[in-house]
């Protein structure tokens, strides 16, 4: 966190505060600030805000000053602290203090805006209401009285994250709640040996304290004696690629206090003592034959508009546009990260040429918000995260599931991923870890359980499929398996799209 006067700033959440109250401000204004404090002092020139701020664009200098004055509302009585120096460019003029770590009860009195100690630490906040995850709160919240940990599972984008901000927040903030919520971001965690360090900066425990290895690293012994005596609820944000370390810590963190909860956000189970899943489904979507009154309910449809009023975009609730939303939503399967990429490619070009390009979607799904981490700046990424954690096996069973347009039953995915290279057993060991890390879907018809892939899922194993040189083979041994009708709506709507989806390759960065 940084201080500049009365204001505080976290260049990490993107977040300004004026006496711990937390202050909107434009994305533009906030990189001019964070140029103007990373130059410590010394002056910004026009041209290098004008290069970094609008990188993409040719814009007139008076939107510079547009931006400054929104901060020197900011800063109010304190407003020349952004100095103008004539023709050249601004400074800061006032002395930076920089806090590494914030004790809890400033946290929580920024984060919450209220100034009871040891609330909050971290938890982003979020401006937008989430839509259509109100029976989910309440769910897990409930989860949380009677479980010590709960993991929240689900695809890239379903939007796990905002959900546990949420449950925590409401945890918080309950009328008779006396717990500290401690946010732990995990995704730039390199190495599952981090976690701890990771953890106990969060927790406010610094190097030096307590049973500090030889080297100065925190030691997991020095993270329990700071839970000692505290009502906490730890929210462990993307645990999947450090999943082995996160499950350890989890355990030792509950069963060294009765009074720690842990929310985890994870692509797969941690597969501790005491875990109780939650899966996130997608958002609701409406049926093919839905009233325009039922399409206009459903959350997906309520979460596409919402992004498009917040860029302004022009709508019209004409039967045809609505029509043309709820297939969107539908074909992106009710995904946020979908939803809102797609949104914004609507706002730009209208929705009647985003559906044209649904075919195509990884090459035109990449609008992601620029401070957004890299998974999910696009629709093509946020799968690659997934991807990359897949052993060879699971890769290459799920490049040939994406020949199923449907429903299909592990004796199918046997049929067609098995061959030479791979066993029967190799294949079913490959479902399930693919069930688990929420790439195939399972669900029950009648008294047999199936499986079925996402529709951005299964674009993606196809373009993989053609990408690995066997579409061929696969698709072979698909025409010889499937029943005749099957075989003919398959060759219709895939071997016939295949051109499409070539193209579509060039936008998937290899795994």
């Amino acid at each position: 966190m940084i201080k500049i006067g009365r204001v505080t700033v976290s260049l990490e959440m993107r977040e300004i505060y004026l006496d711990g109250q937390l202050v909107h401000v434009g994305s533009r204004a906030f990189d001019i600030l964070e140029l103007l404090i990373n130059a410590r002092g010394k002056t910004v020139t026009k041209d290098e805000i004008l290069r970094e701020v609008w990188p993409k664009s040719v814009v007139e200098e008076n939107n510079i000053h547009v931006q400054l004055s929104a901060l020197r509302k900011i800063f109010g009585a304190d407003k020349d602290v952004i100095r103008t120096i004539s023709g050249r460019g601004y400074r800061l003029a006032a002395p930076v203090e920089e806090s590494a770590t914030l004790g809890m009860a400033d946290a929580g009195a920024i984060h919450a805006g209220r100034t009871e100690p040891g609330k909050l630490s971290g938890l982003p906040v979020c401006h937008a209401p989430l839509i259509g995850r109100d029976a989910a709160i309440a769910e897990i919240g409930g989860a949380l009285t009677g479980t010590p940990i709960v993991t929240l599972l689900g695809p890239g984008g379903i939007g796990k994250t905002q959900l546990a901000i949420a449950v925590a927040a409401a945890a918080a903030t309950a009328a008779t709640a006396d717990v500290e919520v401690c946010f732990v971001a995990l995704a730039s965690v390199e190495r599952g040996q981090c976690i701890v360090g990771t953890l106990a900066e969060a927790l406010g425990v610094r190097r030096g304290d307590g049973a500090d290895d030889a080297d100065g690293v925190v030691t997991p012994e020095t993270v329990v004696a700071a839970i000692a005596g505290r009502k906490l609820l730890i929210l462990l944000d993307n645990c999947e690629h450090v999943i082995e370390s996160a499950a350890t810590v989890c355990e030792l963190l509950v069963q060294a206090s009765a009074e720690v909860r842990i929310l985890a956000t994870s692509r797969e189970p941690l597969r501790t003592r005491d875990e109780k899943f939650y899966w996130v489904p997608p958002l609701d979507t409406p049926d093919l034959d839905a009233s325009s009154q039922r399409i206009l309910a459903c959350a997906s449809v309520r979460l596409f508009l919402a992004r498009l009023d917040a860029l302004n975009a022009d709508f019209t609730s004409e039967r045809d546009s609505l029509d043309m939303i709820a297939t969107i939503c539908r074909r992106l399967d009710g995904v946020p990260l979908a939803l809102e990429l797609a949104a914004a490619r609507a706002g730009v070009f209208g929705i009647r040429k985003l559906l044209s390009e649904m075919d195509d979607r990884f090459r035109c799904l990449t609008g992601g918000r620029r401070t957004a981490p890299a998974r999910q700046q696009t629709l093509a990424a946020a799968l690659d995260w997934s991807y990359r954690l897949l052993d060879e096996t699971e890769r290459l069973v799920l490049h040939r599931l994406g020949v199923f347009p449907a429903r299909f039953s592990l004796d199918a995915a046997c049929a067609i991923a098995t061959c030479e290279r791979l066993s029967r057993n190799e294949v079913t060991e490959a479902m399930v870890g693919l069930a688990s890390k929420c790439l195939v879907m399972t669900t029950f018809d009648s008294t047999v359980k199936a499986y079925f892939l996402l529709e951005t899922t299964r674009e993606y194993a196809l373009c993989k499929l053609y990408e690995s040189g066997e579409a061929d083979e696969v698709h072979a041994r698909g025409a010889d398996y499937l029943e005749p009708a099957y075989e003919q709506r398959y060759t219709r709507g895939v071997v016939a799209g295949a051109p499409g989806r070539e193209r579509a390759l060039s936008s998937i960065a290899p795994g």
